[in-house]
């Protein structure tokens, strides 16, 4: 039993209760007592047991109150806790919905023959744009992981179009298997060929002629015995596959890790760790097997390559032909350019002419030399040739698109590109460039005027690196982190519950380097289009500046810890953060290193005006060091007021502050901006002191240790009068009951937590918090409702601070994230009963669990930039997440076919202006169909709509803004349904 309680006397009205009991009633209790603790102890070790065996599973507790009465639980059983002996088990109208977005990845863009469709490759899907609107036609998913498999997810290495059948894509995944895939009608994949090594580091896909006929021929590079290889695959006859290995390299380590060749195979290209492999195919004639000849070279380069690609044309017939002349290189000409991991551009111009030279004569012999050109400050990301040959386009870390002309080495830049440029892919016919940015986004350039005509936008957040970045190829003073160490602040809007807000930083890798996860920038994200809307800095950022020292380390931005809107969702609070790093302070002396550090910090309380038209964000007021003693003080925890445009911030001073606006007034007057708008501020309308933890010095022990740290968290009732406020040292428990108007603490609940608190909760009248366990507090009886144990911090040491709770008012349920050994558990449950209504495993980490007063269910982000929704099925008002027109069938149905489907009778208009119905005349039913036929004197016409209702309806709005499919088509409905007539008593 937890809160004011007192246990005591309780006791003694239970003693006085008791009858005294004879020794034979003695003797049989005392057995009684021994034999249940017998059994309890039993139960107890074999609990302990599976537990044990299945650690970082915060549901198996779960499974174990709903099976074993409230064994783990942290007070008295809940009502139905022993009742139900069923196994943990989904609740009906509960559902997962499947993941959607993910990040892009770090394979070019593939652009479909007639260039109306760009096909992006994801870490676990195929997804289909179109390039005339930017709108996600289609996603295909891969299947990454096989059916009972626990081994570590493998990774896609290569998408290439299929130049014999436009109409499909060849997609490799490192584990070898190589899907051939209809991106057209995208159906799901089976496994088509595996490479014989069982691996694949990259791919390139070219057509051969046998026999009249005509078919894609797979070079693939693979990793065998701890050296590369580069083989052939070929399946003849579209069923028998045969296969060749062309190459091998001497040397352990030298897998090739990228693989180009020229547009008709003639010519090869791969990078190991140490230079280039050159090498020409020629295909022969026979019936059977794949009758390849090759011949490669092979040639170090000055630096490790990143990047490369290679371009044949024909070469031009000179007047005189020397006679020892190889014909095999003298019929093409191969340019091969490559990008360093230390910024420079290698040109090797004729190079297998060069490469076959140096088998001639020593008159003859040449060096391998290549033009060098360098503009990039660190790796080249990427580099392309143009169609014509005279540019080269390249991109890195520099946020800026590079337009080499080859025969001067002038530049041409299109800079402030929203991050890094990842890959590039010049179209077929050379019009437009596809460039895929770091920031999880992607875009189609016109090659004429440089501006961009198609924009793809995913979830920007940060998320884990799957590959090392090519920055980082080379040993450099900064790093970046491979795994999300932070939560990542997100919201809903709370008057349109597609609208999703969620903190990104200037791309991933500026996200992820430095000393701490920056995230100083806020990206609206709709769901209902699934796709990114637009982007608004809320701290000082350093997108297009040199955003590294000249030591070379990383600058730091400040990263966005708390944001909440207000409940009519024209208020934004944030809280952004900066540290110093620790760079900074190297050489000041050890015992002020500390206070240096906390001197510099910098952190801002920020208030937004959130416009009604556009969702955008002004700057209204912004408070320095909202909790500070003798220095900035950490704060919690930010909480907006559900009734009322108020905030709550809980700070390490131990104080609590309640903001609210008021009116700006100058000299008596009200102050306006240019358009005559009222302007408003934000002040402090109230501060409470927490007890006796006011202050950073109340915690210094007397020996002069640092202070202790503190955790804390708070949430406003849903009527807003009262403010529950979780905080103090590990394993004090206290949440404090203030009172919102007054400011004072009306009383304290101990043994609330235990740990670090993480999420304090209100779901009247129970307080939910969460700590190293969950617990469920009923204020009105006084008393602990129920408790779940959650995993020791140990067990999940780098988890320890993604465990998430939210609360849904609308279905009067709440949402719990606990971080496993290898994913998340998500759970829904009541605050009246532990049993799950539902219960699912996400093979991620969550990073952000949000859920809207204007819809109910949750959505979730994990540290892939995915999103997954929890929603009721029978609920209309559930937040959603869109999908693809595949799945809406809007690529597939024409507008005619979509018209007689729904049963509206197509109009007509004569000369005359009128409108007149198509097919008016009488149909006979077919026969052995059935029909109702109604003889009665009703009169019945086919609905005639104006045009100008249509173009009410669907011009009220710009396409991004439009309402879903769904209201759509009911608002039409209504348009073209009749009222029922009004019945009247006679």
């Amino acid at each position: 039993m937890a809160g004011k309680t007192d246990a005591k006397s309780r006791d003694g009205a239970s003693k006085k209760r008791k009858r005294d009991l004879n020794d034979k009633e003695r003797a049989a209790d005392v057995k009684r007592h021994h034999k249940d603790e017998k059994l309890a102890k039993q139960k107890a070790s074999k609990r302990d047991a599976e537990e044990a065996e299945l650690k970082g599973n915060a549901l198996k507790v779960l499974a174990d109150i709903k099976a074993d009465g409230g064994s783990e639980r942290v007070a008295n059983d809940a009502p139905g806790g022993h009742d139900n002996k069923a196994p943990a088990a989904q609740a009906v109208g509960w559902k997962l919905s499947s993941p959607l977005g993910g990040r892009i990845a770090d394979i070019d863009p593939v652009f479909s023959e007639d260039e109306s469709h760009l096909i992006l490759t994801y870490q676990t899907s195929i997804q289909v744009y179109s390039v005339a609107d930017s709108l996600l036609v289609r996603k295909i998913p891969l299947p990454m992981i096989k059916d009972g498999e626990r081994k570590p997810t493998p990774l896609l290495v290569a998408t290439c179009l299929s130049r014999v059948e436009p109409d499909f894509v060849w997609v490799a995944c490192s584990d070898g298997r190589i899907w051939k895939i209809n991106w057209r009608h995208g159906s799901r994949p089976d496994d088509t060929l595996h490479t014989k090594s069982q691996t694949a580091l990259d791919m390139c896909v070219v057509p051969i002629t046998t026999n009249k006929s005509a078919a894609d021929v797979l070079y693939v590079s693979e990793k065998r015995r701890d050296a590369g290889s580069i083989s052939a695959y070929c399946r003849k006859n579209g069923s028998h596959l045969v296969s060749k290995v062309l190459f091998e390299t001497q040397q352990p380590d030298h897998e090739i890790h990228l693989l180009r060749s020229t547009s008709n195979g003639s010519a090869l290209v791969g990078a190991h760790a140490e230079g280039l492999v050159v090498g020409t195919i020629q295909v022969g004639s026979a019936k059977d097997g794949l009758d390849l000849e090759s011949e490669f070279y092979s040639f170090e380069t000055s630096d490790i390559v990143c990047t490369l690609d290679v371009r044949s044309s024909p070469r031009k017939q000179a007047t005189s032909t020397p006679k020892k002349q190889s014909g095999r290189v003298t019929s093409e000409i191969i340019d091969v350019v490559t990008g360093g991991a230390r910024g420079a551009m290698l040109i090797y111009n004729d190079l297998l002419n060069k490469l076959h030279n140096l088998r001639g004569s020593k008159s003859k012999k040449e060096e391998i030399q290549a033009r060098k050109v360098h503009w990039h400050r660190r790796a080249v990301h990427t580099v392309k040739w143009s169609r014509d040959g005279h540019y080269m386009i390249s991109g890195g870390s520099e946020n800026a698109l590079v337009l080499w002309q080859v025969d001067t080495a002038k530049q041409n830049l299109l800079p402030h590109l929203p991050g890094s440029i990842e890959n590039v892919t010049v179209s077929p016919s050379g019009s437009s460039y596809a460039v895929h940015l770091d920031d999880n986004s992607a875009m189609v350039i016109s090659t004429s005027e440089l501006k961009p005509t198609t924009y793809v936008s995913g979830i920007q957040s940060a998320a884990r690196f799957t590959t090392r970045p090519k920055d980082f190829v080379v040993t450099r003073l900064s790093e970046v982190s491979r795994e999300v160490r932070k939560p990542i602040p997100a919201a809903l809007n709370p008057l349109d519950a597609s609208k999703f807000y969620v903190c990104v930083g200037t791309g991933q890798q500026a996200a992820m380097a430095g000393s701490q996860q920056s995230a100083p920038i806020l990206q609206s994200f709709d769901l209902s289009l699934f796709r990114g809307i637009s982007k608004q800095a809320l701290a000082r950022t350093q997108p297009t500046d040199v955003n590294i020292t000249t030591e070379g380390h990383a600058i730091s931005e400040p990263t966005i810890t708390h944001l909440a809107f207000s409940s009519d969702g024209s208020w934004l609070a944030t809280i952004d953060d900066w540290k110093p790093p620790a760079r900074d302070i190297e050489k000041v002396a050890a015992d002020a290193q500390e206070h240096f550090m906390q001197e510099r910090r910098e952190i801002y309380l920020k208030f937004w005006t959130v416009s009604p038209d556009d969702n955008s964000l002004a700057l209204t007021s912004r408070i320095n060091s909202p909790h500070s003693t003798s220095r900035p003080e950490t704060v919690f925890a930010l909480a907006a007021d559900p009734q009322s445009a108020r905030f709550a911030t809980l700070g390490d001073d131990g104080l609590v502050r309640i903001w609210h606006c008021k009116t700006r007034q100058r000299d008596g007057l009200t102050s306006t901006d240019a358009k005559g708008q009222t302007l408003q501020s934000w002040t402090c309308a109230a501060t409470t002191a927490l007890g006796s933890n006011v202050g950073a010095d109340v915690l210094v022990a007397s020996d002069g240790h640092p202070p202790r740290s503190r955790s804390g968290s708070l949430s406003f009732s849903e009527d807003g009068s009262t403010l529950f406020v979780a905080f103090g040292s590990r394993n004090d428990g206290t949440v404090f009951v203030v009172d919102t108007q007054s400011g004072q603490v009306r009383t304290t609940l101990e043994n609330l937590w235990r740990g670090d608190v993480r999420h304090l909760r209100v779901l009247s009248p129970y307080i939910i918090t969460l700590s190293d366990d969950l617990r469920v507090y009923d204020v009105v009886a006084d008393e602990l409702q129920y408790g779940i144990k959650l995993p020791k911090q140990e067990e999940t040491l780098s988890w320890a601070g993604f465990a998430h709770l939210e609360v849904d008012r609308r279905s009067r349920t709440f949402a719990l994230v606990a971080p496993g050994k290898e994913g998340s558990q998500m759970a829904v449950l009541r605050p009246e009963d532990p049993r799950a209504l539902f219960m699912e495993s996400i093979p991620h980490k969550i990073t952000s669990l949000v859920s809207s007063p204007s819809s109910s269910g949750f959505v979730a982000l994990d540290d892939a930039a995915q999103l997954w929704s929890v929603t009721e099925s029978s609920d209309q008002a559930a937040v959603s997440l869109s999908m693809p027109l595949e799945d809406l069938g809007l690529d597939k149905v024409s507008a005619d076919q979509t018209i007689a489907h729904q049963g509206i009778v197509p109009l007509q208009q004569e000369e005359d202006g009128e409108y007149e119905e198509e097919n008016s005349g009488d149909e006979e039913v077919a026969a052995g169909d059935e029909m109702d036929v109604d003889d009665g004197e009703d009169d019945t016409h086919a609905a005639v709509i104006s045009r100008q209702r249509l173009a009410e309806l669907f011009d009220a709005a710009p396409a991004f803004a439009m309402p879903s499919i769904e209201d759509m088509f009911y608002k039409v409905t209504e348009l073209i349904s009749a009222k029922p007539l009004a019945t009247s008593s006679a």
